[in-house]
């Protein structure tokens, strides 16, 4: 175990049992077909299948392994007329290794959705955890299905966000497992409360600059400014090709954008991130989560493994924000997946870190990819902040006390009430 004070105790659980004070075992892992327990103990259970890919499992701390059945996972899944990527996506993720953990599944369908994808729905089988299926009866857009397609139960509850273009690694839930523990969860735990989510695709492009999309190279950046090449990063851009976000966080950004959509704060055309791209993408959740992000120094981690390896990818399919299908395009943003070791020759894998452990301290990057602190992020929300409105900066996740709406009652209800009308 990394960076843990730790004794380990190997061999036949009897013996184990017959030699052991009880109380002095933190956690115990065995393989899931054994039906073995130590009260007092965090009990972690692998299924045999999963061993052999659980090698990331060794950067745990010992308060991260005690801490194992705290993050619960939901995967919301939007689709509408694409029933092929869907079965790829689906495909991608019955191909996950989940390592014994319970994992639900919703998947929202468009009021429009056509037979064959809705069909492609009915013969999906889940084994991890719930399968819930949720179909709108009135047309309500790409906007809204995000965002009502998952909400926090509690403060352990996480939202894995996929559009049915995306296709995940073998790997991904490994991932997010891994960098819950190490930046929620263990020592680490409310240390990083800017941090808004995790991101399983790994940039190839920034698209918020004025002047259009220019192509990003997080390795050449850290090189040439003295951070590790391949370390992963923190970024205030919000992914929308296959990312989890936290729950209060995403909580927030439900207030936010009603609140926004109201008007009641200021009105809807109101630009609120200078000089960003974004402000143009009227019909996209993006622009108003990275309108919350800025105004609250808010950040996202990123991958960042040799030659673009991902955990997700896009495929780039023609839908509500992309017309045209062309080669120049997938190149663009398309990344290759980390396979299993098994199934692949290259040899990167989740461990390819700095000193094969996810960092505390990460490079901090702003909306158009260039480094920054997070005390610089936070100085230029609060200075933007005070040119919108008047009143102290909330500490805590709630846009009301952002925007300056102390009567909270009033601001739900008229916030409500405007909601349908965008």
């Amino acid at each position: 175990m990394q960076s843990g004070s730790c004794t380990v105790f190997y061999g036949p659980f009897i013996s184990i049992e017959g030699r052991v004070p009880e109380g002095t075992i933190a956690v115990l892992i065995t393989l899931a077909e054994l039906d073995h327990h130590l009260r007092g103990a965090t009990n972690v259970r692998i299924p045999r299948d999963d061993l052999f890919h659980s090698g990331w499992m060794a950067s745990l701390t010992i308060t991260e392994w005690r801490d194992w059945y705290l993050p619960r996972l939901t995967i919301s899944i939007i689709t509408k007329d694409r029933p092929e990527s869907l079965s790829r996506l689906l495909h991608s993720v019955s191909n996950g290794r989940f390592f014994g953990d319970h994992v639900d599944i919703r998947i929202h369908l468009e009021q429009s959705t056509d037979h064959q994808t809705v069909q492609k729905v009915k013969d999906f089988k889940w084994d991890h955890g719930s399968l819930f299926i949720h179909h709108r009866v009135i047309h309500g857009g790409l906007l809204p299905a995000v965002v009502e397609s998952w909400y926090p139960h509690t403060n352990d509850s996480y939202g894995l966000l996929l559009e049915d273009d995306v296709e995940l690694s073998p790997l991904f839930y490994a991932w997010i497992k891994m960098t819950l523990l190490r930046y929620r969860y263990g020592d680490n735990r409310g240390r990083y409360l800017q941090l808004f989510g995790i991101s399983l695709y790994q940039q190839k492009n920034i698209e918020l600059h004025l002047d259009g999309r220019k192509p990003f190279n997080a390795p050449a950046l850290f090189l040439d400014n003295g951070h590790p090449p391949i370390t992963p990063y923190f970024s205030q851009i919000p992914c929308s090709w296959g990312a989890v976000y936290f729950p209060e966080h995403w909580a927030e950004f439900h207030d936010y954008l009603g609140i926004r959509f109201s008007e009641i704060a200021f009105p809807i055309d109101q630009v609120i991130v200078p000089d960003v791209r974004s402000n143009r993408w009227s019909k996209s959740w993006k622009k108003y989560f990275i309108e919350l992000v800025f105004l609250r120094g808010y950040v996202m981690l990123y991958p960042n493994f040799p030659d673009f390896i991902s955990l997700s990818t896009n495929h780039l399919e023609v839908g509500s924000h992309v017309k045209v299908r062309s080669k120049a395009k997938q190149d663009a943003f398309m990344v290759p997946l980390m396979q299993l070791s098994s199934d692949s020759k290259t040899t990167v894998n989740l461990l390819d870190l700095p000193n094969e452990t996810l960092p505390s301290t990460l490079p901090v990057l702003n909306l158009t990819g260039s480094l920054t602190t997070f005390k610089e992020l936070e100085a230029i929300g609060a200075a933007r902040r005070s040119e919108l409105v008047e009143c102290e900066m909330s500490r805590t996740f709630e846009a009301t006390g952002l925007l300056c709406l102390f009567n909270k009652k009033a601001a739900d209800s008229q916030s409500m009430a405007g909601v349908g009308r965008h």
